[in-house]
């Protein structure tokens, strides 16, 4: 089935208009002649508009005149034929012979539009019987284009015949005995067309296994990266979930440091505070015996001074009056907290030395080498 070039496709995405002069780029897009010189003089490294692939593939000699270097580039002569057939196409509807009645047909060979009537004159006269001509309703650019016969490049009314390969040009028969006598390749029309032709679909099928091939790459790779999302989000959710683990270990390991050296301060603290207690019984007897001692002594009543002497004596004698009251010894801790922070620690590695079994690899393959992304046990 032919392709159909949909208007949009006749413009050059620079200045929005018909191609003039179509300029085929090195990644395969077309823009207008001056088009491509007014983008390249404007820019240092100039680059397709559509896909940013540059227009000189080697800009090294940054000397060369812009025009020169598009003039090098090869011109899209079917897109130029294309583009003239539409413009005849959308020209005025008005039959080219009587001036003044609608257009309802056209010439493919002679490009005429004409009314009804001067059609069926047109198809009587001898030179122009032979013509196609058909509806212009029916008609597409490039049906226009590939029925236009190939003209002589130096006499344009003339039919062309011959291709002259070492002029890359379509010559009439006289021009082969006269200008082209001496060229060496000169081909029948239809013979360099045939070979063109089978060019075209050897070049097609190249395509087409390329494209398949450069698909099924891309989808590879698309599934590569949904493989890599997958596999990240299943990564991060172990990471995550091993995290909550260590950090429950951790937390335990603090509250569980934390009771013991609470219970060994607290056990302390109570031996202190029992020795406190005593100490302050002793002292209160000491200060009441001393208060006794004092009354007696101001008072002084003779008899009963010698009676409270004794009896006082033996009192404080009997009395606890040391100072020296010996607490718990202090309870070190710290084998224990060694010994909890280490059997943590322990248990951390474990689960670190865990993540990274479980830990799932992604391998990407690319044009030069495979890449794994196991990057992350370095850091484990």
């Amino acid at each position: 089935m032919a392709t159909v070039v949909q208007a949009h496709d006749r413009e050059c995405a620079v200045c929005t208009n018909d191609f003039t002069t179509p300029k085929l780029l090195p990644c395969g897009h077309l823009l207008c002649r001056q088009c491509v010189i007014s983008w390249m003089d404007s820019k240092s490294e100039a680059a397709c508009p559509l896909c940013t692939c540059p227009i000189v593939q080697h800009q090294g000699n940054s000397s060369r005149i812009s025009a020169d270097v598009v003039d090098a580039l090869p011109t899209d002569s079917v897109m130029e034929a294309i583009v003239e057939s539409a413009s005849i196409l959308m020209m005025v509807d008005l039959c080219t012979v009587c001036d003044d009645l609608k257009a309802e047909y056209i010439c493919m060979q002679c490009l005429e539009k004409m009314c009804e009537s001067c059609m069926k004159i047109h198809k009587k006269m001898v030179v122009s019987r032979s013509h196609d001509v058909e509806s212009v309703s029916t008609v597409t650019p490039e049906r226009l284009a590939a029925s236009r016969p190939a003209l002589c490049a130096d006499h344009v009314t003339e039919k062309a015949e011959f291709f002259c390969v070492d002029h890359n040009i379509a010559i009439c028969t006289p021009c082969v005995s006269n200008k082209h006598s001496t060229c060496p390749d000169v081909k029948s029309l239809d013979e360099k067309m045939k070979s063109a032709e089978e060019e075209f679909d050897s070049l097609r099928e190249k395509l087409l296994t390329a494209e398949d091939n450069l698909k099924h790459a891309i989808d590879n790779i698309n599934m590569r990266v949904q493989t890599a999302n997958v596999t990240e989000q299943q990564n991060m959710a172990l990471v995550d979930k091993t995290c909550d683990r260590l950090q429950k270990m951790v937390e335990e390991c603090r509250k569980q440091v934390k009771k013991l050296i609470s219970d060994s301060v607290s056990k302390l603290k109570k031996s202190l505070c029992d020795v406190k207690i005593e100490l302050e019984k002793r002292l209160g007897k000491v200060t009441s015996h001393k208060h006794l001692v004092t009354r007696a002594t101001t008072v002084r009543p003779r008899p009963a001074l010698i009676h409270a002497a004794q009896t006082l004596t033996d009192r404080v004698n009997s009395l606890d009056l040391s100072d020296e009251l010996e607490a718990d010894a202090w309870v070190n801790t710290s084998p224990e907290i060694v010994k909890c922070c280490d059997d943590v620690m322990k248990e951390i590695g474990d689960e670190l030395k865990s993540i990274n079994r479980e830990i799932f690899v992604v391998e990407i393959k690319t044009t030069t080498g495979t890449f794994d992304v196991t990057e992350l046990e370095e850091h484990i």
